[in-house]
């Protein structure tokens, strides 16, 4: 979801080309090996995270006052959740509208106005909010995250072709040339601070760093497989949807004249035009968005899982009473989002509504937050054998590499460009 809804809007609002570059960078020197560490942590003691740190505090490892990088990961991811699962329910939204076929022959103004319709439809985003929030509560409760996760070893990859394809089109029958200049050239006057926070926050957001979801994964993770490969994999797909969904969405932004700046609206608006052009649109269309629901629907559960179990092992509180609660509290304040874009939409603070406060608090502040504090706990204060004996990579030469980019590139560059984000630089 964040590759595809959010990844577009973020290059049409930050110069383009510039804001991709930046974001190369951030994620090879800063996403990766936080990803790396968090992954590392969490796979120390096998536990969620809170336990996590607990356990290595009480062993004397570290000190217990790092028990507050889980909790502000955990709320991180609760937050995240509030507003993710509300553009998860648009997703559903569209998946229906497509199998109904109601992009066929769709023009821009059609595709403005029918997503226009569903923001000021605030009954319909409850209903799809409801639905998706249901289902990572049925998810996470019934422990059937096994079986999701054979499911998405097979479509995932689909997905991928699909979006290929969709690519293909789009440059065939759109602005081909505009849109490659304006996704890959750039220069310096368009790097800014505000660029490179912005970059930063996507990476962490994207790879799910800094919220408690890869503290989750590596819980779970075999001690055979290596950190380091695996990490890498998943930084490359990241960056390969994300460049995808650019292909996919900008020619066509282009030729029909719709403004790449225009937030969260532009792929929900370039998308139906896409599938209302091809043969068999209907049919694509309705499968793209279900994959795309499956797809949130994996990174939603792994947000959920740290909470969850926590309450469950903590308190023996059941996995689906526990999931129930949490996803209660996540609907409740998401009924707060959606409405932020009808009936509450006014700014509430520093100019933003409440959608846009909890994107910006997350994406800027909380997630570059907890990425510093946990990368500085992993690099300074867990003893260096402790992570070597995680096998994070299989090379001696490559984990001395990791951890000092780590320790002497990621952790300052994290605090620089972050600090200098907040006081305005």
């Amino acid at each position: 979801m964040g590759n595809i809804w959010k990844f577009p809007y973020l290059i049409g609002e930050n110069g383009g080309g510039a804001f991709l570059l930046i974001y190369c960078a951030c994620l090879l020197l800063v996403g990766l090996p936080i990803l790396m560490a968090e992954v590392a942590l969490g796979r120390t003691v096998r536990s969620n995270p809170i336990d996590t740190i607990n356990d290595l505090s009480e062993r004397r490892v570290i000190h217990r006052f790092w028990v507050v990088v889980p909790w502000i990961a955990g709320l991180t991811g609760f937050l995240i959740l509030t507003f993710y699962s509300v553009i998860a329910g648009w997703s559903i939204g569209y998946f229906e509208r497509a199998i109904s076929g109601d992009f066929v022959n769709i023009s821009q103004a059609d595709a403005a106005s029918m997503f226009d319709h569903l923001l000021a439809s605030p009954g319909e985003m409850l209903l799809w909010h409801s639905i998706f929030v249901g289902l990572v509560v049925l998810t996470v409760g019934q422990s059937v995250t096994r079986g999701l996760a054979a499911l998405v070893r097979i479509l995932l990859p689909v997905l991928i072709v699909v979006m290929l394809i969709l690519a293909g089109f789009s440059l065939e029958e759109g602005e081909a040339l505009e849109a490659i200049h304006f996704l890959f050239r750039w220069s310096w006057q368009d790097i800014t601070f505000g660029v490179v926070l912005s970059a930063i926050g996507h990476a962490l957001f994207s790879l799910s760093v800094g919220m408690g979801a890869m503290f989750a994964y590596g819980a779970y993770m075999s001690k055979r497989m290596s950190i380091a490969r695996a990490c890498s994999a998943v930084v490359a797909i990241d960056l390969i949807v994300s460049v995808l969904a650019c292909l996919v969405i900008f020619p066509l932004a282009f030729a029909f004249h719709i403004d790449l700046d225009s937030g969260p609206s532009l792929a929900f608006v370039s998308l139906p035009i896409i599938f209302g052009s091809l043969p068999a649109g209907q049919l694509i269309g309705g499968f793209f968005f279900l994959l795309l629901v499956i797809a949130a629907l994996t990174s939603a559960i792994s947000m959920l899982e740290l909470f969850v179990a926590w309450l469950h092992e903590k308190f023996y509180i059941a996995r689906f009473k526990a999931a129930l609660l949490l996803g209660g509290a996540i609907w409740f304040v998401g009924i707060a989002v959606l409405l932020s874009f009808n009936h509450w939409d006014r700014k509430v603070l520093f100019g933003l509504n409440f959608f846009e406060l909890l994107d910006q608090l997350t994406s800027l502040i909380m997630l570059p937050l907890g990425a510093i504090l946990l990368s500085v706990l992993v690099a300074w204060f867990i003893p260096r054998t402790v992570l070597r004996n995680e096998m994070i990579t299989r090379q001696v030469s490559h984990f001395k590499i990791w951890y000092g980019v780590l320790k002497y590139i990621s952790i300052p560059v994290l605090i620089v460009i972050t600090v200098a984000g907040w006081i305005g630089v």
